[in-house]
C-alpha cells in the first residue's frame, strides 16, 4: 500500500430497532479492513453511529411511550454495546443528537442558502415513510410497493427547501469520469452513470415543522426541520472535526485523513451516496470522497435482511452460541461483495466445519500437539530441512501478496478462499510428512524437528493474514507458537504487524498451551425458534 492513512466509515444506524445482521455485516466489515489498514501500519480511523432523527423515529418512539430523544439514548446504547461485545473496535461512535452536530448542519445549511444552492418550492410525488423520501416512478416495483420494505407509497405534497443538486449534474459526472474507481464494485458506478443520463431532479432538505417536529430546525425558517438524509451525511465530516465553515476557515478538520476516506454502504442508500452526497461536498466546497464500497443484501426466505419485515439474525445471539470468528469468516467467504447473498444457519455451520474446524482448527492441533509431545514444548530445530520443507514456505509466503491484492480490490471471498487453500496446502503437506510416523523412530528425529519446525513456520504466516478475520484464533494461535502478545490484546485490539508474515520462529523458543481452535458446530434444537429467521 502507498498511502499511509485512512478513514473507514459505516452508514449511521436508523436507531428504531436493536442491531440485526446487515448492520453487523458492514460494521465488521469496516472494522476488518481497519486491522488490515494498521497491520499495515498506517493510521487508520474508523467511524460508526447511529442516525437519530425522522419521522421513523418520532413514530418508534410514540409507539413505546417515549419522547425521542431518551428513546434514542437507550438504542443507540444497545449498538454500542453490540459492537463492543463482539468485539469490533471502532474510533469513533458518531450520534446525530450528539453536541457539536447540529451546529454543524445549521452553519452548512446557512452557506448554501447565502450561494443560492438552496431555494424554496413544492413537490408532489410518492413518498416511502421507510425510507424517509420521495422515490420515483421507475423505483417501485411492478406491485406498485417499496422494493426495499415492501410497502405501498404515500401520495404527499409539500412545500419544502430544495437543494440545487441538478447545478451539479455536469461536475458529478466528470468527476465519475475522471475516478473509475471511486465507486466499486464497478457495476454500481455503471448504474449510477446511468442514472446521471437522466436530468437529476433537486433535493428536497426539510420537512415541514407541522408534520415532523424531531429533527434539526432550519435555521432560516422556524417552521421546517432538516431532512434526516442532509442531517445525516454530513456526520462524515463531522467526525473529522469539520463545522460547516468554508474550509479556508477550518482550524480541526482532518483533511489529510477525509483525502483517504471509503464509505461502506449497502446497495440500498447507493442514490444518496453515490449522488446526493457528493453534490453536497462539491456545493460545500470539499473534496469528494475517495471512494464508496457498496454492498449487496444478506436474504432470508428471499427477502433482504430488515428491522421492518422482522426476518433479521441478532448478532448477539451468533456470539453467544457460535463465537464471532466464525461468523466473520462465513459473512465474508461466503458473500461475493456487491452480490447478493443467502443467509442459511444450514450453510453457515457447513462453512464453519470445512474451513476453520477442519481446517485452521484440526492443522494447529495436530501440529503443535505432535511438536509438545516430542521436542519439549519448544519451536524445533529446523536445521534438517529438505527441498520439500522449503517449497511449502515458499507456497505460504506468497499468501500474504496474494491475500493484500485480493482484499484491496473488494474481492474479500478471494481472499479468505486463499487463505483456505494454504490451509489446504499445509494439511496435504503433514500428511505426506507422516510427523506421527518420523516419532516413532528415533533415527529420525531431526527430520521430524524439521517437519514441525516447518509447519509451525508456516502457522506463523497464517496467524498473521488471518488475523484481520480470525481476531481471536490468531490472537491464541499466535500465543500457542510463543509470541509475547499482551492479554489485553486480546478482545478486539490484536493487530500483528503484516511485515511479520514471513518471519521464521526462533529455534529454542517455549510454546504456550495447545489452543482448542474451532469445534465442530452442530444446529442445536433448542430454543425452539432460534433459528427460525
Amino acid at each position: 500500500m502507498s498511502q499511509k492513512k485512512s478513514y473507514l466509515t459505516t452508514p449511521l444506524y436508523y436507531v428504531n430497532a436493536k442491531p440485526h445482521l446487515g448492520h453487523a455485516y458492514s460494521t465488521l466489515l469496516a472494522d476488518t479492513m481497519n486491522r488490515f489498514a494498521l497491520s499495515q501500519g498506517k493510521e487508520s480511523l474508523f467511524l460508526t453511529g447511529t442516525d437519530e432523527h425522522g419521522e421513523k423515529i418520532a413514530t418508534m418512539a410514540a409507539k413505546a411511550g417515549k419522547e425521542p430523544k431518551p428513546f434514542c439514548d437507550e438504542i443507540a446504547g444497545v449498538f454500542e454495546s453490540v459492537w463492543n461485545d463482539i468485539g469490533i473496535r471502532y474510533d469513533i461512535f458518531y450520534r446525530t443528537t450528539q453536541p457539536g452536530h447540529y451546529e454543524m448542519v445549521s452553519k452548512a445549511l446557512s452557506r448554501l442558502k447565502e450561494k443560492g444552492d438552496i431555494y424554496f418550492g413544492t413537490y408532489e410525488g410518492k413518498y416511502c415513510v421507510g425510507c424517509e423520501r420521495f422515490r420515483t416512478d421507475k423505483e417501485w416495483t411492478e406491485a406498485g410497493l417499496c422494493p426495499d420494505h415492501q410497502s405501498p407509497p404515500d401520495f404527499r405534497k409539500e412545500s419544502n427547501y430544495f437543494f440545487k443538486m441538478s447545478a451539479y449534474q455536469d461536475q458529478l459526472i466528470e468527476f465519475y469520469k475522471k475516478n473509475p474507481d471511486a465507486i466499486q464494485p464497478a457495476s454500481y458506478l455503471k448504474e449510477v452513470m446511468s442514472f446521471l443520463e437522466q436530468p437529476l431532479e433537486d433535493f428536497s432538505i426539510s420537512r415541514p415543522i407541522e408534520r415532523l417536529t424531531w429533527g434539526i430546525p432550519i435555521p432560516f425558517d422556524k417552521n421546517y426541520v432538516t431532512y434526516v438524509w442532509f442531517d445525516a451525511l454530513l456526520n462524515y465530516l463531522g467526525g473529522l472535526g469539520y463545522r460547516g465553515e468554508a474550509l479556508s476557515d477550518e482550524k480541526n478538520f482532518r483533511s489529510d485523513l477525509w483525502a483517504e476516506s471509503t464509505h461502506l454502504v449497502g446497495k440500498d442508500i447507493l442514490k444518496t451516496h453515490a449522488i446526493y452526497w457528493p453534490t453536497m461536498l462539491m456545493a460545500l466546497g470539499v473534496p469528494v470522497f475517495k471512494r464508496l464500497q457498496v454492498s449487496g443484501f444478506w436474504n432470508s426466505k428471499g427477502l433482504k435482511m430488515s428491522k421492518s419485515l422482522g426476518n433479521g439474525v441478532d448478532p448477539m445471539v451468533v456470539l453467544e452460541k457460535f463465537g464471532m470468528d466464525a461468523f466473520r469468516y462465513y459473512l465474508f467467504r461466503e458473500m461475493s461483495y456487491g452480490s447478493d447473498c443467502a443467509f442459511t444457519w444450514e450453510s453457515f455451520i457447513a462453512r464453519s466445519n470445512a474451513d476453520l474446524a477442519n481446517g485452521l482448527g484440526n492443522l494447529t492441533s495436530r501440529v503443535l500437539t505432535l511438536t509438545h509431545k516430542n521436542c519439549a514444548s519448544k519451536v524445533p530445530s529446523k536445521s534438517a530441512r529438505m527441498p520439500e520443507d522449503l517449497a511449502l514456505l515458499e507456497k505460504i509466503h506468497a499468501l500474504p501478496d496474494q491475500f493484500s491484492n485480493e482484499f484491496e480490490a473488494c474481492r474479500y471471498h478471494m481472499a479468505l478462499g486463499a487463505l483456505a487453500e494454504n490451509i489446504a496446502i499445509c494439511d496435504r503437506y503433514i500428511n505426506d510428512q507422516k510427523p506421527w510416523a518420523l516419532a516413532k523412530d528415533p533415527s529420525q528425529h531431526s527430520r521430524l524437528e524439521a517437519v514441525l519446525g516447518t509447519a509451525m513456520d508456516a502457522l506463523w504466516t497464517l496467524s498473521v493474514v488471518s488475523a484481520s478475520v480470525l481476531t481471536n484464533g490468531a490472537y491464541a494461535l499466535q500465543k500457542a507458537l510463543g509470541a509475547d502478545v499482551d492479554s489485553s490484546m486480546q478482545k478486539g485490539r490484536f493487530v500483528p504487524a503484516w511485515n511479520t508474515a514471513k518471519n521464521l520462529l526462533a529455534e529454542g523458543k517455549a510454546l504456550g498451551e495447545i489452543p482448542r481452535l474451532y469445534p465442530r458446530l452442530e444446529l442445536p434444537i433448542e430454543p425452539p425458534g432460534l433459528y427460525n429467521i
